[in-house]
């Protein structure tokens, strides 16, 4: 198995980050704007391990009271994103990459209280399955509409569980009147490469459709923590109805568009 190593100031100019692993333009693109949202991150402690090899072998994590996740959990680690995907799902990269991180936050703090994640009750895109949540010794600690759940890998049995803002369980949007807010809602950060564009993206089709629309870019831990939804990557609303946070490819948007009133 390759060595794991970190991408950090000394070599991110030269490291892929996995995720826009492509050469064309458009992907050398959004892996700079994610590479300068690492940067922009690093002084919270936000870090990116990977596998020496081209492929989406990788780990995000940093210290969850500064995580960009609707989540309170201080004391412990949030991990961001975890993924082993293609030829490499199924090869111990998943485990190695949790191993790594367990070893190098309590190397940094032995009084580190655990390790948090946001999963579901079963596999779901741009999630962690959360069968091995379960092998690895994660177990839910909160759950939120519709279908994310908490899990806590405790390194210190008598920590509290971590939870998320009460906010976030809800899924929904309501404005102080009581009413729902027309058209559509994208919550995102750059937290992914993909994100930006693909908000814009699904925002053009649905204005093009006749439908409002409002973009939000998530820039801050405290924007995080007011999201409506519990999970802090994307996602979109209808009406202040929770609609999905996986990013639709075009014509499915178009489909989900069309089918609506």
């Amino acid at each position: 198995m390759e060595n794991i190593i970190e991408v950090n100031q000394s070599n991110i100019e030269t490291e892929h980050i996995c995720c826009a692993i492509g050469n064309d333009p458009v992907n050398r693109r959004r892996a700079d704007d994610k590479k300068a949202w690492m940067d922009q991150r690093r002084g919270d402690g936000h870090r990116f391990i990977k596998a020496d090899l081209r492929g989406k072998v990788f780990a995000e994590f940093e210290p969850a009271e500064n995580a960009w996740a609707p989540i309170r959990a201080d004391g412990y680690q949030f991990i961001q994103c975890l993924w082993a995907s293609g030829r490499y799902q199924g090869k111990g990269y998943g485990r190695e990459l949790i191993d790594r991180v367990k070893t190098e936050v309590l190397a940094a703090d032995p009084h580190c209280r655990g390790l948090v994640i946001i999963s579901s009750n079963k596999k779901r895109p741009f999630m962690v399955a959360p069968g091995f949540l379960h092998a690895m010794g994660f177990s839910p600690v909160d759950h939120g509409e519709p279908w994310f759940d908490l899990y806590a890998l405790k390194f210190d049995v008598d920590a509290p569980d971590p939870r998320f803002e009460d906010r976030a369980r809800q899924a929904e949007i309501i404005g102080e009147n009581g009413e729902r807010p027309k058209g559509f809602d994208f919550f995102y950060s750059r937290g992914c490469p993909f994100n930006a564009d693909f908000s814009r993206l699904m925002a053009d089709m649905a204005m093009d459709a006749g439908f409002e629309v409002r973009l939000n870019e998530i820039h801050s831990r405290e924007e995080a923590l007011a999201l409506p939804v519990a999970w802090g990557l994307f996602s979109v609303f209808y009406q202040g109805q929770f609609v999905n946070n996986a990013i639709y490819p075009g014509k499915s948007w178009e489909k989900y568009l069309a089918g609506l009133d």
